[in-house]
């Protein structure tokens, strides 16, 4: 007698093959979902990267009687300020103490600016958009993906340390802390990150002087970060956006943080940028 035949074992190339199919299937399915979790925890970061540094001005102005100013260049320096001029460092030197980063603040002595350049290598975690990139140097410099409104013009919260315009006050808005936009997110050009590009991306986060790095106006409505490679390296210089979809992290001068989309209407974000024009901003 011939013994039983033993069940086979293993499986089809063809039953191989549909099983792969499906496990693509499910992998094509949960990868959105899982990219949108991740750009609501990004989001969620980025807020709250805004939100300490809305406080930070806000306890930066209850020790000084005063926000922050916004930097400048020279006195001889174009596009930058000179070493030792401490006071033309940008604000996102002047709130370090604010957010915990009083070592990276005392590198600079006070009085005569010593360790100038040192301080262009130390990375403040907080100013970086999660979303946008990872922290780490870029151009061999720390980076603030971050910037002061300076209105429309020289009418914003951000005030130019030479140009002779009054320090501002959260009392001295005209139109309310909580109608004016202090602190947003910057657009800048992807493609240029690590190399070459010109210019909201190319200094250091403390010594742009009165540069758009980390000062931007409200003229233009943001707009999404540029990653053409062809599209001009300057096309996104002095505007507000972000790499988040649909729109922008902002912090107003009351320190409450809201996400504003690139659709706004351009009046209605030029009046959020403007502390003086009397106007109450609802919608946005």
């Amino acid at each position: 007698m011939r013994p039983a035949s033993r069940g086979r074992s293993g499986f089809t190339l063809i039953e191989l093959l549909v099983v792969i199919a499906i496990i693509a299937i499910l992998i094509g399915l949960l990868l959105p979902a899982v990219q949108k979790v991740r750009e609501a925890a990004n989001r969620m970061k980025c807020s709250n990267n805004l939100k300490q540094i809305g406080l930070a001005w806000h306890n930066y102005n209850d020790t000084l009687g005063r926000f922050p100013t916004a930097g400048d260049n020279g006195p001889t320096e174009c596009c930058s300020p000179d070493a030792g001029y401490v006071d033309r460092l940008n604000w996102t030197y002047h709130v370090l103490p604010f957010l915990e980063q009083d070592a990276i603040y005392r590198m600079v002595n006070q009085w005569s600016g010593t360790n100038w350049s040192a301080l262009r290598s130390r990375i403040v975690s907080t100013y970086y958009c999660p979303t946008r990139r990872q922290v780490r140097l870029y151009k061999n410099a720390a980076k603030c993906d971050y910037a002061a409104s300076r209105g429309t013009g020289e009418n914003g919260v951000a005030v130019r340390v030479n140009l002779g315009r009054s320090v501002v006050m959260p009392a001295g808005i005209p139109d309310g802390t909580s109608n004016t936009l202090m602190l947003g997110e910057a657009r800048i050009h992807k493609a240029y990150m690590d190399n070459g590009g010109c210019c909201g991306d190319n200094e250091s986060a403390y010594h742009s002087g009165w540069a758009d790095d980390v000062v931007r106006h409200g003229s233009t409505p943001p707009a999404p970060d540029v990653t053409d490679p062809a599209i001009l390296d300057s096309a996104p210089d002095g505007h507000f956006g972000g790499s988040h979809p649909g729109g922008m992290n902002a912090c107003l001068a009351d320190g409450s943080v809201r996400f504003i989309r690139f659709g706004i209407n351009p009046t209605t974000f030029s009046r959020l940028n403007r502390a003086d024009d009397g106007l109450v901003v609802n919608d946005y």
